[in-house]
């Protein structure tokens, strides 16, 4: 094409795109939000998994513990809604909803209307992620396709959590129909897997604790209201107010992707706005749910937890009986944070100086996505000792800071022993 003609169409285009009806123009240039930004609901990305972890030759796979949390979600009930539709609701009543608030309740029937009937429930997301997680872990496990292992799998009685493990162990199962898998669920597991409301402690603090006023004062400075005013001709509500209706709205655009929905987009927030809204959000998680400044509680509220998988380990290697080759526990985005903060797994435990700070280090979405996981892999050496690896949503990480990827079974119990130890009372 010559330059002359190149210029031609350029014009005819430009000129095309003056003439374009307003409502069309509008239309095209939304755009989707960055997905990083859905944070602790953004489904799982197999594309950033590594490999099996590395091994040498001179060591077999024996065994995998294995903390997970459920798959991607509907919405986990109607409460994230009502405030937003209580607020449009009444614009439209009052004659005040703007275009754009007609067409963010437009946005919200639609939204209402997918989880009617499958609120909590796992989306057709969360069944690709368990069945793709299960293969994964069928391929990092060689044993699993030995005949008549065994497989033991508990989860918390939450029907999302146990939908998740019985599409992943369903998966191994189709993989190899000789193996043994024993499940359980309910209300007996919850010190373990739901120590977030187990632990009276813990679930004050996660209610009503000092982290409060940081958040808040987080929100304050950071959370624009405009998202919120935009949707209104003009309102009332004080900037308090829609600075929390900008944080309703993000709860709900949030988990569009997970249960299928269209993505969020440019017609409802600026990238910046977006942005704020998950800044706070992944603060609100840590402050929360981890080991911070503020408090050590949730590391004594998981501990029971850490102490199970320790002991389940040293149960499965040794050799007086049959032995389960995967221990899983299936729990919440809650039993993972407290976990992870406590044995200290790179990205997982930070203590800021400044809050403002935190999401350079720490970012909910690469922690506990929807169907985030914890795989510790037990390998033995020809003399019997016994190695660990551990991945983090399938990627590789330190289990212990400083050393290498490989440590010594016994040395990583010890350490995380003394890291039990140093919050105890």
């Amino acid at each position: 094409m010559t330059t002359r003609l190149k210029g031609l169409v350029w014009v005819t285009l430009l000129l095309i795109s003056c003439i374009a009806p307003a409502h069309a123009q509008n239309k095209n240039r939304y755009v989707p939000l960055p997905p990083v930004l859905d944070g602790s609901m953004m489904p799982y990305d197999f594309s950033a998994c590594t490999q099996i972890p590395y091994l040498p030759d001179s060591l077999t796979p024996v065994y995998a513990s294995y903390v997970a949390r459920h798959g991607a979600r509907y919405l986990s009930g109607p409460k994230k809604m009502e405030k937003v539709l209580k607020a449009l609701e009444h614009g439209r009543n009052t004659g005040t909803l703007s275009d754009t608030g007609e067409a963010f309740l437009s946005l919200m029937n639609l939204v209402e209307s997918a989880n009617e009937d499958n609120w909590g429930d796992l989306s057709q997301t969360g069944i690709r992620e368990e069945r793709l997680l299960g293969k994964r872990m069928f391929e990092t496990l060689p044993r699993l396709a030995d005949k008549n292992v065994r497989i033991n799998a508990i989860a918390s009685h939450v029907p999302r959590v146990v939908m998740t493990m019985y599409q992943f162990t369903n998966q191994l199962i189709r993989l190899n129909d000789k193996m043994e898998v024993r499940t359980n669920e309910g209300p007996q597991f919850d010190s373990l897997v739901c120590c977030f409301t187990y632990d009276r402690e813990y679930a004050e603090y996660r209610k009503d604790g000092d982290w409060k006023p940081v958040y808040d004062d987080f929100v304050r400075r950071h959370v624009s209201g405009a998202p919120a005013r935009r949707l209104f001709t003009k309102t009332s509500l004080s900037d308090r107010q829609l600075r929390d209706l900008t944080m309703d709205m993000y709860e709900v655009l949030k988990g569009n992707r997970a249960a299928g929905l269209p993505a969020p987009t440019t017609q409802w927030m600026t990238v910046a706005e977006y942005q704020a809204c998950w800044r706070a959000s992944n603060l609100q998680h840590y402050l929360r749910n981890s080991v911070t400044p503020l408090s050590s509680v949730a590391a004594r509220a998981t501990s029971p937890l850490l102490r199970r998988v320790i002991a389940d380990t040293d149960s499965a290697l040794c050799n007086t009986a049959i032995q389960p080759v995967i221990n899983a526990y299936f729990g919440h985005a809650e039993t993972l944070l407290p976990l992870l903060s406590l044995i200290k797994i790179p990205g997982c435990f930070d203590l800021p100086l400044d809050y403002d700070d935190l999401d350079d280090c720490w970012k909910i979405q690469n922690i506990t996505p929807l169907g985030a996981n914890l795989l510790l892999l037990i390998s033995r050496g020809p003399s019997g000792t016994c190695y660990a690896t551990i991945q983090l949503n399938g990627r590789t990480v330190a289990p212990m800071k400083g050393q290498p990827d490989i440590v010594p079974w016994s040395t990583l119990r010890a350490y995380w022993q003394t890291l039990m130890a140093s919050y105890a009372r």
